[in-house]
């Protein structure tokens, strides 16, 4: 009767370090869209608090005029998403970009657009 408790104790044990990998593996899938510091995608340090945009999430991100890709830049302490084709810069604010064609023409900026 021993054997039987050591085998149900045993396969307890593996269930629970089964149940702990898989939790583990799925925090880290959840984990992929969360937002990094701004200092590894935008080549700065701009302190603890800031936060940026993940690389995953700027890879998707399209301008929504022509729905073409744009890029993460930091002037002067405050990041934008740029669009070079038509000079379209839309602001990040605390990680969310806000990317409204309003936001875009309220800030174009012809000095950015890439000839």
């Amino acid at each position: 009767m021993k054997w039987f408790w050591r085998i149900l104790g045993l396969s307890a044990l593996v269930g629970f370090a089964v149940i702990v990998v898989r939790a583990i593996q799925q925090y880290r899938e959840d984990s992929v869209f969360d937002l990094s510091p701004a200092g590894a995608t935008a080549g700065g340090s701009y302190g603890s608090t800031q936060r940026g945009i993940s690389p995953e999430l700027l890879a998707i991100l399209a301008d929504p005029g022509d729905k073409g890709p744009v890029e993460l830049v930091a002037d002067s302490g405050k990041e934008w998403l740029v669009n070079r084709r038509n000079g379209f810069r839309y602001p990040v604010e605390d990680g969310i970009p806000i990317m409204l064609l309003e936001e875009g023409e309220k800030y174009k900026d012809e000095n950015l657009i890439s000839r």
